[in-house]
């Protein structure tokens, strides 16, 4: 999820409430032609406006409207139907917010577990005891959250559980190193059908591939599924040299036979290439790189995926973002993934 816009001048940011999906607009035709489709979808309707003053953030609120940030800490709720409403103060400008059950999950301003919901407006956000890292992620099940911390000079990940007094403590942590950045995700690899395990990238490395794409020069080695109870391992992978997972978080994808993988990106000396990680079918411990795209050209040459369409079985990924995106379109082919060309001139990293 992009950060849609940045810190304002002061007076009032009129921010169109569906700007959220303009990266579709973001590569058809020149400005011109872009600004002229914004104001068309919008005399007709398609598109309003809200007026909120200072927004540096606007991230989905899951199935209901949008969460907006501005830089005083405030957290607004946005719907369609324009009504838009504080929902508490304190949370930190960065970093993704985690939705579900009932909760929203955030990094306060003073680095803490920041915890909403329903009765956010009548008593404030829930907070931790311990800090999170700066830019980890977070994901929710239905009696925990799940987030980043350092641990004797380490990332690691903490699962916390809420207390009788609002205060979220830590009762358990992964002995494997994450990404400083990474994103855990809940997801059932074996099927097991008991509510899904911990998946987040690990392994974190400074020396295999500087590139740095990312905006720091460590890269995963490792992807990790964790039991969301002890954190301990489920099943792990770990590339040999030179390829890293170039990427901060995996997407959940049902693919060939509704089998369930990961989506991510791996990248080597022949650059970046789609890898779809799943459950081993010979080693009850091991996870495998299940399917994989073409690499797409040479060292520091990227992908970056954009949606992960199970519906339809399909992934779509901007190839070189930075420099002329392209988007492809990517389809289970046998055992494999393959990709077509879509559309030129876009980009979905900044």
């Amino acid at each position: 999820m992009s950060a849609l816009g940045r810190p304002q001048r002061a007076g009032t940011l009129r921010r169109r409430l569906l700007a959220a999906v303009g990266a579709a607009l973001a590569g058809v035709g020149g400005m011109s032609g872009r600004r002229a489709q914004a104001q068309g979808l919008a005399q007709a309707g398609r598109m309003r406006q809200v007026e909120l003053r200072d927004i540096v953030r606007i991230d989905p609120a899951g199935d209901e409207g949008w969460l907006a940030r501005d830089r005083h800490g405030t957290l607004w709720h946005l719907t369609e139907n324009i009504a838009h409403r504080p929902l508490g103060q304190g949370l930190g400008t960065e970093g993704a917010l985690a939705v579900g059950h009932g909760r929203i999950a955030g990094r306060g301003s003073d680095g803490r577990l920041w915890m909403g919901d329903a009765g956010l407006a009548r008593d404030g956000p829930a907070r931790s005891v311990e800090d999170l890292v700066s830019h980890g992620g977070l994901s929710i099940a239905p009696d925990a959250v799940f987030g980043l911390v350092e641990d004797h000079g380490r990332t690691v990940v903490a699962r916390f559980e809420p207390g009788r007094d609002r205060r979220w403590r830590i009762t358990a942590r992964s002995g494997i190193a994450v990404l400083p950045d990474a994103e855990p995700v809940i997801v059932d690899l074996d099927g097991r059908g008991d509510g899904g395990h911990v998946a987040v990238l690990a392994g974190p490395d400074r020396l295999r591939y500087p590139h740095a794409v990312l905006g720091d020069d460590i890269e995963a080695t490792q992807v990790a599924w964790l039991d969301r109870r002890t954190l301990e391992p489920l099943r792990t992978l770990a590339l040999d040299p030179p390829y890293v997972f170039e990427d901060r978080h995996l997407r959940p994808w049902r693919w060939a036979a509704g089998r369930l993988g990961l989506v991510t990106v791996r990248s080597g000396p022949q650059g970046a290439q789609l890898a779809i990680v799943a459950a081993s079918a010979r080693q009850a411990d091991a996870l495998e790189i299940a399917a994989s795209g073409p690499f797409i050209g040479r060292r520091n040459r990227w992908l970056s995926p954009a949606a992960v369409v199970d519906d339809a079985a399909e992934v779509w990924a901007v190839h070189t973002p930075h420099i002329g995106g392209v988007l492809h379109r990517y389809r289970p082919d046998g055992e494999g993934v393959v990709g077509e060309r879509s559309l030129d001139g876009v980009s979905n990293h900044r």
